[in-house]
């Protein structure tokens, strides 16, 4: 009999990663895509996010672009947070047995597959590899902090960075709980 519980348990840890990982690699690729777009359509929306000497050559930016960053970066956060919720909410739906730490971890592992994607495809890749001339403000061409990869792993690492995935997960498994 205790042969069978570990089997069950086993099983049901599969079936959780295969959830987290699987329906998470998928919502990692859509926020991506959306991350993506964003910054070639609105390439003001994450100038904080970019090395200081990037930031401080970079031209102001004007009121068309601050405006289209803002609601870029809003459009960005929602589909992100609704990527997430909607895979943990998934997984709630599909059990009844989980509660608030069970859902609050996947939704900290979707966010960190997220995560790794962001600085490998869109910071590592992208930003300081390919380095798209529509990314490039003028006048930062020269830059070093362009083709700076340990500066993006530095700004997923900070204490507020980490802070808001482990509080947004927290949230997100609530709301999961509590929506099924």
């Amino acid at each position: 009999m205790l042969a069978e519980v570990n089997v069950v348990d086993t099983m049901s840890g599969a079936a959780w990663w295969g959830h987290a990982l699987g329906f998470g690699t998928l919502a990692a690729l859509v926020c991506g895509a959306f991350l993506l777009a964003i910054e070639f359509l609105a390439p003001y929306a994450f100038i904080d996010d970019y090395p200081d000497d990037v930031r401080e050559e970079a031209p102001q930016p004007t009121r068309a672009e601050k405006g289209s960053g803002l609601i870029g970066g809003i459009v960005f956060v929602v589909v992100l947070f609704t990527c997430v919720a909607a895979v943990v909410v998934g997984w709630a739906a599909r059990t009844d047995t989980a509660g608030i730490l069970e859902l609050s971890l996947m939704a900290l592992v979707v966010s960190t597959l997220f995560a790794i994607f962001d600085i490998v495809v869109i910071d590592w890749l992208v930003i300081c590899t390919w380095r798209p001339r529509r990314l490039v403000y003028p006048g930062t061409e020269e830059c070093a902090g362009w083709g700076d990869y340990l500066f993006h792993v530095r700004e997923q690492l900070r204490p507020r960075a980490l802070a808001v995935l482990v509080l947004s997960s927290a949230a997100i498994g609530a709301l999961a709980l509590w929506l099924v």
